[in-house]
């Protein structure tokens, strides 16, 4: 039964695409714990866009026309946030979770393969499941420094992994969230630049954050390991990067709260499929600080041939 949070949601979700990407088809689409809700734009090869934590596929809508000039991009909502079901994250194994919900979308695509961009908790998600079934994933372009490649948090979120506080504090903090508090949020975390966010893109975020806190908590006690202060151990992919055969673009603002750009390089030492760029005077999600650049890096990679490994010109 929708409820007035759903409606609150999709109203300002459809007034962010009605700006942006107003051709864009919003559906539904089932994987096998649930339902969830996909946005769907153009008609090239297929390509699969798996957002951040705490966040959902509006994140991707800014530049959501661009790339679909060459592509049908297939943009899904991760259980637990925008209009998909509600996901208790307790207890769950994350990264089989993310193989699971994956797996599961593109078997209801019918998408034998697919190239994926992701973001953060998404390129997470997309590299373990890459890892673990590559000939389902072409190529992967990781925009933002992937969740997992240290160990510790931005210090404005530690708070939010304390055990009982932390769930209070994340509770009042997604059930009261307002625009200008989330401008100041993705000031401090994911953006650079917090004055270049639409209005309506915080509008999404506010009714995303209502509509879905019980799930966000839930996740945010999933990855934290409180004792430590950091993220559990088990979601740092670690070594396990060399096993990553997917040619792989890690796209890396130079202020990205989850990750040094040092760190991305010393990523991408570790792999020859992983090739890395720097972008000046970004953060974590570069749809907002530096879209072009961001977009032009992906085309270039995309243009790629899959079996000689040749960037085009």
């Amino acid at each position: 039964m929708e409820t007035e949070l759903d409606r609150k949601l999709a109203d300002a979700q459809a007034a962010l695409l009605a700006r942006f990407a107003p051709d864009t088809q919003v559906r539904s689409i089932g994987w096998s714990q649930g339902e969830t809700q996909l946005f769907e734009l153009g008609t090239g090869s297929p390509l699969l866009y798996v957002h951040g934590g705490l966040s959902g596929a509006f994140e991707v809508v800014p530049v959501l026309r661009s790339l679909a000039e060459n592509h049908r991009v297939l943009a899904v909502e991760r259980p637990g946030h925008g209009l998909a079901d509600p996901f208790d994250y307790r207890g769950v194994d994350l990264l089989e979770h993310a193989r699971t919900f994956l797996r599961d979308i593109m078997d209801a695509l019918e998408l034998p393969t697919v190239d994926v961009v992701a973001n953060s908790i998404g390129a997470l998600w997309s590299v373990a499941f890459a890892i673990d079934d590559p000939s389902r994933v072409s190529r992967l372009a990781l925009v933002g420094a992937p969740f997992g490649v240290t160990r510790r948090p931005p210090p404005i979120m530690l708070p939010l992994g304390f055990p009982l506080i932390g769930q209070r504090l994340g509770r009042h903090f997604f059930s009261t969230a307002t625009p200008d508090g989330c401008r100041k949020f993705w000031g401090q975390v994911i953006v650079k630049h917090p004055d270049r966010i639409d209005d309506l893109m915080l509008d999404v975020d506010v009714a995303n954050s209502r509509r879905n806190g019980e799930s966000m908590v839930g996740l945010i006690k999933c990855i934290a390991d409180w004792r430590r202060l950091a993220y559990r151990r088990e979601l740092i992919l670690g070594e396990r990067w060399r096993d990553l055969t997917t040619p792989t673009l890690l796209v890396w603002g130079e202020h990205d709260a989850f990750g040094s750009p040092e760190e991305g390089e010393a990523l991408a030492a570790m792999n020859p499929k992983l090739r890395f760029v720097r972008v000046a005077g970004a953060g974590h999600l570069l749809w907002i600080d530096a879209p072009e650049t961001a977009l032009d890096e992906i085309e270039r990679f995309l243009a790629t041939d899959r079996r000689s490994g040749v960037v085009a010109a």
